[in-house]
């Protein structure tokens, strides 16, 4: 063979291995809203410091009726039990404390009919609601830990993730994959298990030392401090190439240590960036006896859930800031959530999305009214007339234009404000009924600019939804619902309420760490402090 073949040979060779590095280093680089401050949609964006100081003020008392879900005279609580809308924190926007008994009553006496050619839920499903007491906490429900239903995506792409209908074959029960769900009955002994790792990983543990963040291309020895931390926790395995034959550095910042921060940035539930930055350092310092707890005390929570949640189940973790319906052990739909702010908390339950409600009307609660809406309406009766508010009566089903003497009226407990269903109804185009007596369900929302924040608890309970059409088809489709026909409901003014053949059960938990369908531990932040 000649040596110009051989070099030839060599100078493939060569160009095949750069090509390779390039891709793998390519692939590796990684409001002001309306005046709606009649419900959820008033909160308005913040800023992410904003959210860390409310996060760590003292953790108020319990609000577990939502300003959204306010004693509604309309079609949609025929499908709803009596439930208790008032709330006890003392904010300007709940509901001020009342006779529950009048309220239920006024509510019977206030139902409208739904629309002739829909179905209305049957009242009296099952309802387990819970109350948020610690450290008995009753945490009704379970989040899917499957690695692609989870990662939350990068703060400039952030966009609700649909995954893939599950394959007509089901699976087996302890089937495992990408999208496979946690699974009920095992999950308390896996974190179980993961703790007793953690606490191992103490004799090696040593924190990165302080200074700047960290990112690719920079050299040090607090790169090889990161990069051992990594390799600990599982999310550096030297691929691709961290150290190279060409490049045998641990203190430089490569493509396989930028992959192994956003592994561990996604299991943190962190902006994945691939930067150590401020927050991910901040992280990082934890040491491995403190997550043991984490997972010790999430374990007791998991340990409350039945072992077997139904073939079809609805799964909000609150502080993952996502919701996942699964069907088979496979997770077939995720999408991103807005919850409870720290001062009117979303609480744990299990129920049943029995009803769903295409152009929902919304009552206002009278601490709102009082507070806010009869104010505005004094001041500019027009313009609330414009917005959809309507005067009605408790009692009947009539509504009055916005006046001096209806203001009156209202203003002495005699009548509320209704928004109208339609385009500009507070609670969007979509809800779902779920029987309990805390007033929570699930909404579209007006505000969708709140699903492009990493943290989500801006609302006063109620659970907001970035996809609230995709559940809808999700839920109507084994009753020939299809897409389009979804869409064609959510126009118009018409309120129409569809009951949900065999309903699915609804999980809203509290979980801040799992052990996913494929064995990586996830954290979460305690955005409630009840992990303390």
């Amino acid at each position: 063979m000649s040596s110009k073949f051989i070099a030839k040979q060599d100078c493939q060779r060569t160009s095949s291995h750069h090509f390779y590095a390039i891709v793998a280093i390519s692939c590796c680089a990684l409001l002001p809203l309306s005046d709606y401050t009649e419900a959820d949609d008033a909160a308005p964006p913040q800023t992410e410091q904003q959210i860390e100081q409310e996060q760590q003020a003292p953790a108020e008392s319990q609000s577990t009726a939502d300003a959204e879900t306010a004693t509604e005279p309309s079609d949609e609580q025929a499908d709803t039990p009596a439930e208790s809308t008032e709330n006890p924190v003392a904010e300007p926007e709940e509901s001020a404390t009342a006779n529950a008994d009048k309220q239920e009553s006024d509510r019977e006496q206030n139902n409208e009919e739904p629309p002739a050619d829909t179905e209305v839920a049957e009242a009296g499903s099952k309802e387990n609601p819970e109350s948020e007491r610690e450290p008995a906490e009753k945490a009704e429900n379970s989040v899917t830990g499957n690695t692609a239903a989870n990662e939350e995506p990068s703060s400039t792409a952030q966009t609700a993730q649909t995954t893939t209908e599950a394959s007509p074959e089901a699976p087996d029960e302890g089937y495992t994959g990408p999208d496979s769900a946690v699974d009920f009955a095992t999950a308390g002994s896996s974190l179980r298990k993961q703790a007793e790792h953690y606490r191992r990983m103490m004799a090696q543990w040593h924190p990165i030392a302080p200074g700047e963040p960290l990112r690719a291309g920079d050299q040090g020895p607090r790169i090889a401090q990161l990069r051992k931390l990594l390799q600990m926790f599982g999310d550096y395995n030297g691929h691709p190439g961290p150290v190279t034959a060409n490049n045998n550095n641990p203190e430089r910042f490569d493509a396989g240590l930028q992959l192994a921060v956003e592994s561990y940035q996604r299991r943190h539930g962190m902006a994945v960036t691939g930067v150590a930055d401020k927050a991910t350092l901040k992280e990082l310092e934890r040491p491995p006896v403190d997550l043991a707890r984490q997972l010790e005390v999430n374990a007791k929570r998991w340990d409350k859930l039945p072992d077997k949640p139904g073939k079809r189940y609805i799964l909000v973790n609150v502080p993952d800031f996502r919701l996942h319906l699964i069907e088979q052990h496979r997770v077939v739909l995720s999408m991103k959530t807005v919850v409870g702010k720290s001062s009117k908390r979303t609480p744990d339950m299990t129920s049943k999305v029995v009803s769903v409600v295409f152009n929902p009307t919304w009552t206002v609660p009278r601490s709102i009214l009082l507070t806010d809406l009869l104010p505005k309406a004094r001041n500019n009766p027009e313009a609330m007339h414009r917005r959809g508010y309507r005067v009605v009566k408790y009692g009947t089903n009539t509504t009055t234009p916005i006046s001096d003497k209806s203001i009156q009226s209202a203003a002495r407990g005699k009548a509320t404000l209704r928004q109208i269903s339609g385009p500009g109804n507070t609670l969007g185009r979509v809800k779902f009924i779920v029987p309990n007596k805390q007033a929570i369900f699930l909404h579209d929302t007006q505000a969708q600019s709140l699903f492009e924040h990493h943290h989500r608890a801006f609302s006063h309970g109620c659970i907001r939804l970035q996809q609230p059409e995709e559940l809808a088809y999700a839920l109507l489709g084994p009753q020939g619902w299809d897409r389009t026909r979804v869409a064609q409901a959510t126009t118009g003014d018409e309120s129409i309420t569809i009951k949900v053949a065999n309903p699915p059960k609804l999980f809203i938990a509290y979980f801040t760490a799992w052990v996913d369908g494929l064995g990586k531990v996830h954290f979460r932040p305690d955005i409630y402090h009840r992990d303390n």
